[in-house]
């Protein structure tokens, strides 16, 4: 069951993509690069900006891998998952499922739907205010250095007669945000424009699940009784500490999802950036910003709490009890583990009520201009987990060179993604349809091991053809002829 929802993440990952940095660089992302940086928007030399709809998801792990495929040659292609025991391996065969079998395994995912938005410019006492508003739809999970017990069964090898599970904690959580974006210059009497940004969000939890293995828990393997698979040993676990809370809108009896309201909270992004640029100049010389984004958590009354504290010990392969049983919601599943470890279906209930805090990160973003439209940029993420079961989302180093100009912007990039993984991408904008990738290469050419790919698409309006400069010169002048 876990290799066919490794396979079908990885087939996600056909319509998947990280934040394109190139393109949020661009003064024209107007308020999609409000999310990232609540100061961007100022900079936008049109009066306002609208978006229609983007996507924007991210997938990355070393886990699984198919081998020597690309995305678009996944459409036509049989995928098999590796056996070792029928000689089916993806280090000498194309269109294999396999494992990297490494002792810890890490799994991030990011999906982020930028629905109907806009912001504008307007002049309050003769100083320029930018105000937005946006909406969104986001997913993110994150399992982080999970001891991979699994990479034994993987390689076809008997696991150890003993084996310590180590700590580990899981968070998935669905949301709809609702931000309000406003900045403005401050420090009047500097040289340098200073640009003071902030996003107040509202958080409307949907779907959330929080596991967390608080100890080392024990793993003890026996053979199995005559008869049975000699190669499915038996695993028992023991002294355990195991935590486990969810809610979900998906009606498990109609398999339909229901669309309500499980969780509020608020979220809050702030920003300052510092330019150097002249009054009536189009484009700064450089700017530096730094951001502090998705501080915040969503508190969900009635998610639902187990706890699973040095029970009896649970068989956990080969028992009758839990192979080939079909679950019809995880309620049935967590009573099940229940009765077997307490002899109580209801002992492990532990109340209602939890929390998921918001992936929290710092940016820093560095921007020089080369000449006339053409910028080189960088860009550092850093999680930094602020509440108590936070989300978390990937790292991320990005250098990126563009061109920007109103109706047409381009650019390439190079991203190390968690600082190890090296990708390049680009983005090209043309009037009003956006289309990017930080990683390009796995979308068309083969990988020796494909594991992410991604892929940008926004569609925005704008006045494409006026700029700052072009509107001054529209200004009646009152000076003596």
């Amino acid at each position: 069951m876990l290799r066919q929802y490794c396979f079908w993440l990885l087939i996600f990952c056909t319509i998947t993509a990280q934040n394109n940095f190139t393109f949020i660089n661009d003064n024209y992302s107007g308020i999609n690069s409000a999310i990232l940086s609540p100061t961007q928007p100022y900079l936008n030399p049109n009066p306002w900006d609208s978006n229609l709809i983007s996507t924007d998801v991210f997938f990355q792990n070393n886990y699984a891998y198919i081998s020597q495929q690309s995305i678009l040659g996944l459409l036509n292609t049989s995928i098999k998952t590796a056996s070792p025991k029928r000689g089916i391996s993806g280090e000498n065969q194309p269109n294999v499922l396999d494992f990297y079998n490494k002792d810890n395994a890490n799994f991030l995912f990011n999906s982020d739907i930028l629905g109907p938005s806009f912001s504008l410019s307007a002049n309050i006492n003769d100083k320029k205010y930018v105000f937005g508003l946006f909406s969104r739809l986001r997913t993110q999970a994150s399992v982080l250095d999970f001891d991979n017990y699994l990479r034994f069964s993987n390689k076809m090898i008997s696991q150890p007669l003993l084996y310590e599970v180590h700590p580990f904690a899981t968070q998935v959580m669905n949301w709809n945000e609702i931000g309000l974006n406003a900045a403005t210059r401050i420090f009047s009497y500097s040289d340098k424009q200073w640009i003071l940004g902030v996003n107040l969000k509202y958080e409307i939890g949907l779907d959330a699940a929080n596991i967390i293995n608080h100890q080392n828990i024990k793993l003890t393997t026996t053979e199995p009784a005559a008869g049975e698979d000699p190669e499915k040993k038996n695993i028992y676990a023991s002294d355990y500490d195991i935590t486990a809370s969810y809610v979900t809108n998906y009606n498990f009896k109609t398999n339909r999802y229901e669309y309500k309201q499980n969780g509020t909270g608020l979220g809050l992004d702030l920003g300052i950036t510092v330019i150097d640029k002249g009054l009536r100049e189009d484009e700064y010389n450089y700017k530096l910003s730094f951001d502090i984004v998705d501080l915040g958590y969503v508190n969900f009354k009635q998610g639902i709490n187990h706890a699973f504290v040095n029970g009896n010990t649970v068989w956990l392969q080969n028992n009758p009890n839990l192979e080939n049983q079909v679950f019809e919601n995880p309620e049935e599943y967590l009573k099940l583990l229940s009765r077997e470890a307490y002899g109580d279906e209801n002992k492990s209930f532990a109340g209602y009520g939890f929390r998921i805090g918001l992936p929290t990160s710092i940016n820093f973003n560095y921007s020089q201009r080369i000449k006339e439209n053409h910028f080189i940029n960088f860009n550092w993420i850093q999680r930094v987990p602020v509440f108590e079961n936070s989300v978390k989302r990937n790292n991320v180093f990005n250098a990126n060179y563009s061109v920007q100009k109103a109706f047409l912007g381009y650019g390439i990039s190079t991203t190390l993604s968690e600082y190890k993984n090296l990708q390049f991408g680009g983005y090209f904008r043309i009037g009003p349809l956006i289309l990017g990738s930080e990683n390009v290469f796995p979308l068309l050419f083969k990988q020796k091991q494909l594991h992410n790919a991604d892929f940008y698409m926004a569609i925005k309006l704008y006045p494409f053809w006026d700029n700052d400069l072009k509107r001054h010169r529209r200004q009646k002048c009152d000076c003596e002829k």
